[in-house]
C-alpha cells in the first residue's frame, strides 16, 4: 500500500529581516503573502520518502544543517530519504551566506523547527494514497534569457527590443510535468515540475512570487486549499523577460498574470493524467563531488586593476538586470570584488553534493540537482530516463551556483562569472547530467 501525508508552515520572516536573491542584502518593508516549508511525506513497504520545499531561494548550507541539528533532537531517522530544494523566490530571507553576507540566525532556528514540525506531522497524516501523472504545456511565460548578439557575443538580459540581439543561445523546456496525489478520491497534493525563474516583483517586499500566486489560482479555481509544491525544473537560463514585449515585467502584477497563466494550464491538465501502479517505491542516491573553477593570477592582477582605476562610489549603484547586461559601473566593480573573494575562499577547492532519485513503479520518476542547471541538461535527462515520466529538480539538497554549459564559458553572460558560493567547474553540467541520468536509470 502507497501512503502519503502533507504538513506546511509559514516561514515569513519579521519585519527588517534582509531579502536574498540580489547583490546586496534589503531589508524587508512588509509582506505580500506568507512565504511556506511544506513537507510532503510517502511511504511504501516500511521505506519512507518525501520532498521539502522551501519558499526561499535556495536550500542553503546553514538551513539544512540547522534542519538535520533539529530532526536529530526529534529522532527522526529517515531525513536523508527526504529531498529538500527551494521555489528560488528573490523575495524571501537568506539562508545561507550569499555573496558574502551572513544569514539571520534566529529566522534559521525557526525555520528549521518550523520544517521538523511540518515533517512529522506529515508522518502523522500518512493515508492511502493514488498518483496521478501527465504532463501540460505552456510556451508563453518562460524565455531563454541568453541572447547572441550582433557582435558574436552573449548577453544575459540584454534588455526588451535590444536591436543587436541575434537570436536566444539555446532553447526552452515548455513542458511541465504534474504529479498528482489522491486520497479517497479527493486531490491531496498537485507537484508541478516548471521550468522558469522565480523572481518577477523585484524590490523589498516579502513575496513567495509567482509559485505562490500559482497555488492560490488553482486552489479557487478547485475550491479548496489543495496543497501545490512549485518544484522547479533546470531554469539557470530561463527567466520571465519577453524581450519584445516593452511593457516592464517587474512587479507583483507580473507575479499574479505568471502566477495565474501557469495555473490555468495545470488545472486543464489535471482530467488527462493517468494512474501510477506503484508497485515499487524506491529511492537511490549518490555523492558528487563538485570542483570550484580555478582563478588565475593574471584574472587577480585585471580584476585589482580595475578597482583602482574606478570609484568607491560606483559600488553604491543600482544592480539593475541592464546593468548586468552591460557590466558598467557598480557591476564590474562587484563581479571583480567577488573573483577576488572566490580566489581567496574557493579556488581549487570543492564541494560535495548529494543527489537522489524516487521511482514510483515503472512509470514515474524524479531526481535532484544541485545549482541553477542550465535547461538543456534537464531535457537531455529526461530524454535519457527509461521512465515515461520525469521530473528534473533543480536547486536541491543545496546549491553549487549556476550550471552552465561547457561552451557556454567562452561566450558571455553573468552566469559564467566565479562569485563566492557558485562558479562551479566547467565540466559540472556534463557531471551533473551522467549522475542524473544514472541515478534514473539505476
Amino acid at each position: 500500500m502507497f501512503k502519503s501525508g502533507f504538513a506546511k508552515n509559514i516561514i515569513t520572516p519579521a519585519r527588517g529581516v534582509p531579502l536574498c536573491g540580489y547583490f546586496n542584502p534589503r531589508p524587508n518593508i512588509g509582506v505580500y503573502d506568507d512565504l511556506c516549508v511544506k513537507a510532503l511525506l510517502m511511504e511504501k513497504d516500511g521505506l519512507k520518502a518525501g520532498i521539502v520545499s522551501f519558499d526561499l531561494c535556495f536550500p542553503g548550507e546553514d538551513l539544512l544543517e540547522a534542519v538535520f541539528k533539529a530532526a536529530q533532537k526529534a529522532s527522526i531517522d529517515y531525513l536523508d530519504n527526504i529531498i529538500f530544494c527551494a521555489t528560488h523566490t528573490h523575495t524571501a530571507p537568506y539562508p545561507s551566506s550569499f555573496f558574502g553576507d551572513p544569514p539571520d540566525k534566529d529566522y534559521l532556528e525557526n525555520t528549521a523547527e518550523k520544517t521538523v514540525d511540518a515533517i512529522l506531522r506529515a508522518e502523522k497524516s500518512l493515508a492511502e494514497t493514488e498518483m496521478f501523472t501527465g504532463k501540460a504545456f505552456c510556451d508563453t511565460l518562460a524565455f531563454n534569457r541568453r541572447y547572441w548578439m550582433k557582435n558574436g557575443k552573449v548577453v544575459t538580459n540584454p534588455g526588451k527590443l535590444n536591436a543587436d540581439i541575434v537570436k536566444p543561445e539555446g532553447p526552452v523546456d515548455y513542458d511541465i510535468p504534474m504529479a498528482v496525489l489522491k486520497q479517497n478520491g479527493v486531490i491531496t497534493a498537485i507537484l508541478a515540475n516548471i521550468v522558469n525563474h522565480s523572481d518577477t516583483i523585484g524590490g523589498e517586499t516579502v513575496s513567495a512570487d509567482w509559485p505562490g500566486r500559482m497555488e492560490r489560482e488553482i486552489q479557487n479555481a478547485l475550491g479548496y486549499d489543495v496543497p501545490v509544491m512549485t518544484l522547479l525544473g533546470c531554469s539557470g537560463n530561463i527567466n520571465h523577460f519577453d524581450i519584445n514585449w516593452a511593457d516592464p515585467q517587474t512587479s507583483y502584477e507580473e507575479a499574479k498574470r505568471i502566477g495565474k497563466g501557469y495555473a490555468e494550464v495545470l488545472v486543464k491538465a489535471l482530467p488527462s493524467l493517468q494512474q501510477v501502479n506503484i508497485s515499487e517505491f524506491r529511492l537511490d542516491s549518490s555523492s558528487v563531488r563538485i570542483p570550484f573553477c580555478v582563478i588565475t593570477d593574471e584574472q587577480c592582477k585585471e580584476a585589482q586593476e580595475l578597482l583602482e582605476r574606478t570609484s568607491h562610489s560606483e559600488s553604491n549603484g543600482n544592480m539593475t538586470s541592464e546593468g548586468l547586461a552591460s557590466g558598467d559601473g557598480p557591476v564590474a566593480r562587484f563581479f571583480a570584488q567577488q573573483l577576488l573573494a572566490y580566489a581567496k575562499n574557493h579556488s581549487g577547492k570543492s564541494r560535495v553534493f548529494r543527489m537522489l532519485s524516487m521511482k514510483f513503479g515503472n512509470e514515474f520518476a524524479l531526481v535532484s540537482l544541485p545549482g541553477e542547471v542550465f535547461t538543456e541538461i534537464g531535457m537531455d535527462i529526461k530524454k535519457a530516463s527509461r521512465f515515461p515520466q520525469n521530473m528534473v529538480v533543480e536547486l536541491a539538497m543545496g546549491d553549487c551556483g549556476y550550471v552552465p554549459l561547457p561552451e557556454c564559458f567562452s561566450r558571455g553572460g553573468y552566469e559564467i562569472l566565479p562569485v563566492e558560493g557558485g562558479g562551479p567547474d566547467h565540466n559540472t553540467a556534463i557531471q551533473l547530467r551522467k549522475e542524473g541520468i544514472a541515478l534514473l536509470n539505476k
